[in-house]
């Protein structure tokens, strides 16, 4: 695609951004394409183009970046002391610059921390008298999480009464004493973001190898000297290791462990927009005394996403297996049974759409962002779980201090494009601005999802882009087709039918999230034919 519009499309170029030459060598390689791995590539292209990104994926954000709460946390919730509480204040502080001309939405709607009879251990509250009781929850609590915060380096924390706790969110419980609410929480979508900044980093040099898994390492004399993939080797002096729940597993590869990931699931449910939009307008969370959190988890809470949708959870469950992202019933049950309390009279039968990601903790629940001692050129990125979407700019800034000691320029690139146009959402548009669209393009007018109101031109923009989206979830995270009430039983088939016909492909080799995931065994159905053809009806 060239300038971001869906009429200048030519079919030829995608073949080569689908199947891309493997580079003899390049200046540094970061293995895994989340959003810290992304985020590291751009960044160093402000300084040199010759990175090239790996993932055994088909598509960027594909592990804990497309499963997230997409939550900019600001440290509240972090241990005294760890560095990832100090990423996290920091991360949090540089989030406006981090997205700057990413053409990403990111707003700050702030966290409300409810204070409880229930924030209090039971044994603790018997113990006490009701005057007592009640000094603890209307002003020792809300003070000492005042304290903490602005010890951690966080501002504008504001303590409330339970009026002013129900009148900012009417649907938290009666039960409120008190509050706190922190205004630097934020929202973010994250895959939207670990997708611009793969773009923006293509944009600048940076090339992407997409299902391309890291095999070994060739390490000489203690030193990095290239990367062996199931594609064959690239030469390079550099690596960092941003491969997630996998970066245990990457870093022996060379030498350079010492640290295990555990993985620990998480489970969130999606609620429809068009009944809860406006049913929390902060993230809303119940506080809980120490030693009442589950699992080293927050705890999780209700929050909305960027465009409207309310979520709770998410869940901490330890896990054995680093692909398991199954969600039970019993899964779905405990998150009613948790935030029933906090929101009770939740919308239940508002639920789209149940998710769940793998974290990847290490047994200190701490990052692990170091140049090793063992292998020079190679940076380990990780044990990178919540809060690593909100610490990723304070991250990055510490990788790159190692990366420019390890021989990345220092000197910004005079040719850096610092702007990344993002294709027009339609739904978004005013009648004017659509109509200009539509004049210009008829596959503007042509409305592919209607939940979302996802045109054909959005699609094929996905489809040409430079990530190309191949199959039906690399489509939804690009343009939310299927992510509304119908969850894609409108839509599904038209998507399909476009991406096989852009891909060259008969629709039965179209999968939902890459091989293994078919989306038809067959095709039976005349109007998938005529789709493909371009002839289907709108």
């Amino acid at each position: 695609m060239r300038g971001g519009k869906p009429d200048e499309m030519d079919r030829e170029p995608i073949r080569e951004k689908l199947e891309p030459r493997l580079p003899a060598r390049a200046q540094a390689v970061v293995v895994g394409a989340g959003v810290i791995g992304c985020a590291v590539a751009r960044e160093i292209t402000r300084y040199t183009p010759d990175v090239v990104v790996l993932d055994k994926e088909n598509d960027v954000a594909c592990g804990a970046s497309k499963a997230n709460n997409a939550e900019v946390h600001s440290g509240i919730g972090e241990e005294a002391g760890t560095l990832k509480q100090r990423l996290n204040v920091r991360g949090n502080h540089m989030y406006e610059g981090f997205v700057q001309g990413l053409g990403v939405e990111f707003k700050r709607q702030g966290l409300l921390i409810v204070v409880t009879p229930r924030s209090v251990p039971p044994e603790v509250a018997e113990s006490m008298n009701p005057q007592q009781l009640d000094e603890l929850l209307r002003v020792k609590i809300p003070e000492g999480i005042v304290a903490y915060g602005e010890a951690a380096g966080i501002r504008g924390l504001r303590i409330l009464s339970r009026e002013e706790v129900l009148k900012k969110e009417p649907n938290v419980t009666p039960e409120a004493v008190s509050g706190v609410f922190d205004p630097n929480y934020g929202l973010v979508c994250p895959y939207k973001l670990t997708i611009a900044l793969a773009e923006h980093a293509v944009m600048n040099g940076a090339r992407f190898l997409l299902n391309t898994e890291v095999t070994g390492f060739r390490v000489e004399g203690g030193e990095v000297r290239g990367v062996i993939t199931s594609r064959g080797e690239i030469a390079t002096p550099l690596v960092i290791n941003a491969a997630g729940v996998f970066a245990d597993e990457v870093a022996e590869m060379a030498g350079a462990g010492g640290f295990r990931i555990h993985p620990r699931k998480g489970a969130t449910l999606l609620f429809d927009r068009q009944v809860t939009s406006e049913y929390v307008r902060s993230s809303v969370a119940l506080f809980r005394m120490p030693g009442m959190k589950r699992e080293r988890s927050k705890g999780g809470g209700a929050m909305p996403t960027v465009e409207g949708n309310l979520q709770l959870g998410p869940t901490a469950v330890e896990v054995d297996d680093k692909y398991d992202t199954s969600i039970s019933a019993e899964e779905i049950e405990e998150i009613f049974e948790r935030f029933h309390y906090l929101l009770p009279d939740f919308p239940k039968d508002a639920v789209i759409s149940a998710f769940s990601g793998v974290r990847a903790p290490t047994y200190e629940e701490d990052f692990v962002i170091e140049a090793s001692n063992r292998v020079k050129g190679f940076v380990n990125v990780a044990g990178i779980q919540s809060p690593g979407l909100a610490s990723a700019p304070a991250i990055v800034e510490m990788v790159m201090g190692f990366l420019h000691e390890l021989g990345i320029p220092r000197e910004p690139r005079p040719d850096f494009r610092p702007v990344r146009p993002a294709i027009p959402r339609f739904a978004e548009l005013d009648d004017q601005e659509r109509d200009a669209l539509i004049r210009k393009d008829p596959r503007w007018g042509n409305i592919i999802c209607r939940c979302e109101y996802v045109t054909e031109a959005e699609v094929l923009a996905a489809i040409h882009s430079l990530i190309p989206a191949t199959d039906m979830d690399g489509v939804k995270r690009r343009t939310r087709t299927g992510m509304g009430r119908c969850q894609g039983g409108f839509c599904g088939h038209r998507v399909a039918a476009i991406l096989a016909r852009e891909l060259g492909r008969p629709v039965t080799e179209i999968t939902k999230s890459g091989e293994g995931s078919p989306v038809y065994l067959a095709e039976t159905k005349d109007f998938l034919r005529a789709e493909r053809s371009g002839h289907g009806q709108g």
